[in-house]
């Protein structure tokens, strides 16, 4: 059991049901748990006062990992606001055989969460992600098939930082954002190796991605659908991946800014519409470098109704004419470029 130490603002000591725990009270209002975690027993403990809303009466809860590999027999979960898992240098989270279920989930796990299930305030970081993609005998549990098997899985949560984590080998993504999330801000990560796609973004609004590279992965570098608005990538790397580097569509006022898109199987980029003629509207790539793929950057919609206002501004295109495909190339929707060798096929579209 974990040695915990209760220490309020003046230095008394108090026991919290059968557990101590570290604790630094600031004051009456704004009172804060501390844990320190070095064992798996250690961390389900950790996990049991963050997993329940009503566990605990803390306004917040930092977690502490000390460097160990913790081999999780299910998720860990992260169901109440204002929470910081915080990892040290060695720290590395092992998904064990079989368990079919995210490594970290954070956000209500039911099937349609609403408005209440609503969580705020939640940081990750420090940590390394091994999901045990080849130990795994399914994408999801069968009691919960609409949870998948991804690295960090975040559902209904608002406010919340990813920074410096590496989320890889992964039976389903290795970051995945969804159910009406917003404020996000994604770090320093590595999202490599994993089945489907390095990160997937759907029904959700301001997440932004900095200085994080998705590479190796068997699908899509980056997957955006299901209404994903007002975001942006910037800084970031997206090289070998088995399909395109970037898939997007039915999203809204999305940014790529100073990104290098790279040796994708298929496209760099590929932008469409679903069976709905849900496109993709007012998309920018500032300063990208899009190098060596099978393909540059791809509009599969046929009409400004399914998408329109694409912009192409100062980028860089080489290598990606291969088979007979363009460095940009539309099946109608109109590309505007700033670049002049393009300037042509843009204005014919």
């Amino acid at each position: 059991m974990v040695n915990y130490i209760l220490t309020r603002f003046f230095g008394a000591l108090a026991t919290i049901g059968f557990l101590f725990v570290p604790l630094v009270l600031s004051t009456e209002e704004d009172r804060n748990l501390v844990l320190e975690v070095s064992t798996i027993d250690e961390l389900w403990e950790a996990e049991e006062l963050v997993s329940d809303p009503n566990a605990s009466s803390f306004n917040r809860i930092v977690i502490k990992l000390k460097p160990n590999v913790y081999r999780l027999s299910e998720s860990f979960n992260i169901e109440r606001s204002r929470v910081d898992l915080v990892g040290q240098p060695g720290v590395t989270f092992v998904l064990a055989d079989s368990v079919n279920m995210p490594v970290i989930a954070v956000g209500s796990q039911d099937f349609y969460p609403t408005e209440e299930d609503l969580i705020e305030d939640i940081s990750i970081s420090g940590i390394e992600i091994d999901g045990n993609r080849d130990g795994q005998s399914s994408e999801f549990v069968e009691s919960k098939p609409w949870i998948r098997n991804n690295g960090i899985d975040i559902r209904a949560v608002t406010d919340m930082t990813v920074d410096s984590v590496v989320a890889n080998n992964n039976r389903s993504g290795g970051l995945v954002i969804s159910w009406k999330s917003s404020d996000i801000e994604v770090t320093n990560s590595l999202f490599e190796n994993n089945f489907f796609d390095g990160v997937a973004y759907y029904d959700c609004i301001r997440v932004y991605t900095i200085n994080c590279s998705m590479n190796d992965n068997q699908f899509a570098g980056i997957s955006l659908d299901n209404s994903v608005k007002e975001s942006s990538f910037e800084d970031c790397s997206i090289n070998r991946n088995g399909a395109v580097g970037i898939f997007a569509r039915h999203s809204f006022d999305v940014s790529f800014k100073n990104c290098f898109v790279a040796n994708s199987n298929d496209w760099a980029v590929f932008l469409a519409h679903d069976e709905k003629d849900l496109g993709v509207h007012n998309i920018t790539f500032n300063r990208c470098y899009l190098k060596e793929n099978r393909g540059g950057l791809f509009m599969a919609s046929t009409s400004e109704e399914q998408s329109s206002r694409i912009y192409v501004v100062d980028s860089k295109f080489e290598g990606n004419e291969i088979s007979g495909r363009l460095n940009i190339q539309t099946s109608g929707s109109r590309i505007y470029t700033a670049l002049p060798e393009i300037a042509q096929f843009s204005e014919e579209n």
